[in-house]
């Protein structure tokens, strides 16, 4: 094979690893943003969230009425739990976004600065909605 020919060989080798890796990379994102958002969305209410954790007990493990009478309130326990830590941590990363973004922001121009701090707004928002807000149970999710 001439040395050409190899070098051809081994580019497109190079080119489809680095499609895939490209492709898999979207894959992977849209994926973990949809798992994030199932388990925020879950966790946002702790009625419903307690509701889809015994439904789903009840047919994994086949329990019985006074089995499920047992568990069901530590399963409210359990999702009112979650729910706090929802929203401590949800306060707990936004806090750090502004301390870090304040202090990027010092250190740019005031025309960077001004269009960076529109841009953090834009996704304090989204993430205050996200992280912060209490979504009105739907099934979304349930078994």
């Amino acid at each position: 094979m001439s040395l050409v020919l190899s070098r051809k060989v081994i580019a497109a080798f190079v080119g489809v690893f680095f499609m895939g890796a490209g492709v898999g990379a979207l894959v992977m994102k849209d994926f973990s943003a949809q798992r994030i958002s199932n388990f925020i969305n879950y966790t946002g209410d702790p009625a419903s969230n307690a509701a889809r954790i015994n439904q789903k007990y009840v047919h994994d493990y086949h329990l019985t009425a006074e089995e499920q009478a047992r568990i069901a309130p530590l399963v409210r326990e359990m999702t009112q739990h979650l729910y706090e830590e929802r929203r401590q941590f949800g306060v707990a990363i936004i806090k750090t976004l502004d301390d870090y973004h304040e202090k990027i922001s010092v250190q740019m121009t005031p025309e960077q600065s001004a269009a960076y701090s529109k841009v953090n707004e834009e996704r304090k928002k989204w993430l205050t909605n996200l992280l912060l807000s209490d979504p009105t149970p739907t099934a979304q999710g349930q078994k």
